[in-house]
């Protein structure tokens, strides 16, 4: 008995033992999935010309370092997203431009897809002195004084990868050109398809095309792991928040100086990514309806001024707005300042029955799931996902945005399509896939924008591999770049 006993014991504990093996593996593969970088937020003492602890600068010999900001150097004084401080870069007008790297944990393996973002923006203050082109370095000494430009111009940023330190055998990213100079979130889709990647280096880049190097910054902060997914995943469109309060701010209790205030809030998920403040005290107590995305709450108002702010914030930006409510004497009216008085409105006129000149095939009613429609009179800026300055492309986006509304239980897909490369004319098949993902991404942007529900509209980017003509000439190469939407989900 003794000895089955012992038996029963040790077989259950190593029962128990598996168990907890098998659940700590299951925990650490989904860690596994997650590659996080050396010092991701860029932190260190704040200083110029020397790169943050666990980055080595891969810039040019003859230049300087990149920067740990704010130190106050250059006139930069932004703080930081997250943490105390963050990196900066620039490119100069000598055609040089400065760059870091370092080595991954764990090799980004080719063939696989993982997603990463980092917050950017750029400084409207980067004053340096620079060496000019009549004198040479060697002539520098401590009592020359040198003239100061500000790098204060737009760039951008490009991911390499490579198998060494400062290694750019593959480009795995790039961001449009940073303009924005708040902190804004940039997110990719990073599929290395030459080589496993065991370096990365982050590149300070001039826009492109340009026909002159400038000076210009860049401002980068909190990157994230690069973490696992399929590759397959269809990409959810993320639009930047908005908020702003509703007027007039609603009376409740005229005796206890007690009011309703509203704002409209779009593009979060979580009461989490609002802020609210009363006279610069955080309000923890408020509604939020996702359905129809309106903030509200009570108050209870001092006497005299107070002032209302509310914050809002999501994976690709933030946003704010605030009003001020005066209460004249105690138990009277609450009144708001001229700003927040509104008008009444007109009642708007019913809207008139849509019409489709353009795309007449939005006028079907028999249409179905899994029709395929090409967007016609849709205007590119050559090798751009920008659409023309001149408005040409505004009637056709307008139809479908009506056809949209007039059918709201309607989804779509929009596809962007580029030409197939030729003998002739050969093609870079990544830049023909991002282009006509990007082209769809603008096209479904500008719809959510006026008002469509972001979950009824998905946008992928087909590249080359969905000719509808030859790409041995020019006509078919034409008819093969395009836009078409696909109904998801009808009426029926």
């Amino acid at each position: 008995m003794l000895i089955v006993r012992v038996f029963i014991l040790f077989f259950a504990n190593l029962m128990i033992t598996g168990w907890a093996w098998s659940q700590s593996r299951i925990s650490s593969n989904a860690e596994y999935n997650n590659i996080h970088l050396t010092n991701p937020s860029f932190e260190d003492i704040a200083r110029a010309s020397v790169p943050p602890r666990g980055w080595i600068d891969c810039g040019f010999p003859t230049e300087s370092a990149p920067d740990v900001q704010p130190s106050g150097a250059w006139e930069v004084y932004r703080p930081a997203h997250h943490g105390r401080t963050y990196l900066g870069m620039v490119t100069r007008e000598n055609d040089t431009w400065e760059s870091v790297g370092q080595r991954l944990v764990r090799p980004l393996l080719k063939g696989q897809c993982y997603n990463f973002s980092i917050y950017l923006c750029s400084s409207s203050e980067y004053w340096s002195a620079v060496v000019p082109d009549s004198m040479k370095r060697s002539e520098l000494t401590n009592d020359v004084r040198l003239p100061e430009k500000n790098f204060n111009q737009a760039i951008k940023l490009r991911i390499w990868g490579g198998d060494g330190y400062c290694d750019k055998k593959e480009l795995l990213a790039e961001s449009s050109t940073v303009s924005n100079t708040f902190w804004q979130k940039y997110s990719w889709k990073i599929h290395p398809n030459e080589m496993d990647i065991t370096h990365i280096v982050f590149e300070a880049y001039f826009k492109t095309p340009t026909l002159f190097p400038y000076n210009g910054n860049i401002l980068l902060d909190h990157a994230s792991p690069f973490v696992l997914v399929s590759c397959d995943e269809e990409e959810p469109l993320i639009l930047p928040p908005s908020v702003s309060f509703m007027q007039p701010i609603e009376k409740i209790n005229a005796r206890t100086n007690q009011v309703r205030v509203k704002a409209q809030v779009r593009n979060v998920n979580s009461k989490s990514q609002i802020r609210f403040e009363v006279n610069e005290r955080v309000m923890d107590v408020f509604d939020y309806n996702y359905d129809s995305q309106i903030f509200s709450t009570l108050l209870y108002l001092k006497e005299g001024k107070n002032n209302l702010k509310i914050f809002v914030e999501n994976e690709v930006g933030e946003a704010q707005d605030e009003t001020s409510v005066y209460i004249i004497e105690k138990g009277s009216t609450p009144e708001p300042s001229e700003d927040v008085v509104a008008e009444a409105e007109e009642p708007e006129a019913p809207a008139p029955e849509p019409t489709y000149t353009i795309m007449p095939k939005l006028g079907d009613k028999n249409l179905k799931a899994g029709e395929i429609i090409r967007v016609d009179r849709l205007y590119f800026e050559a090798d751009s996902a920008n659409l023309g300055h001149d408005g040409a492309s505004d009637q056709v986006l307008n139809e479908i945005y009506s056809f949209l509304e007039k059918n709201p239980d309607v989804k779509i897909e929009v596809g962007g399509h580029t030409s197939g490369g030729s003998r002739n004319h050969p093609i870079n098949a990544r830049f023909s896939d991002e282009l006509s993902r990007a082209r769809a991404k603008t096209v479904a942007t500008y719809l959510v924008e006026k008002g469509i529900d972001s979950d009824r509209i998905q946008f992928k980017g087909y590249g080359p591999r969905k000719p509808i003509a030859t790409n041995e000439t020019y006509e078919g190469r034409k008819k093969n770049q395009r836009v078409e939407i696909k109904i998801l989900t009808t009426n029926g």
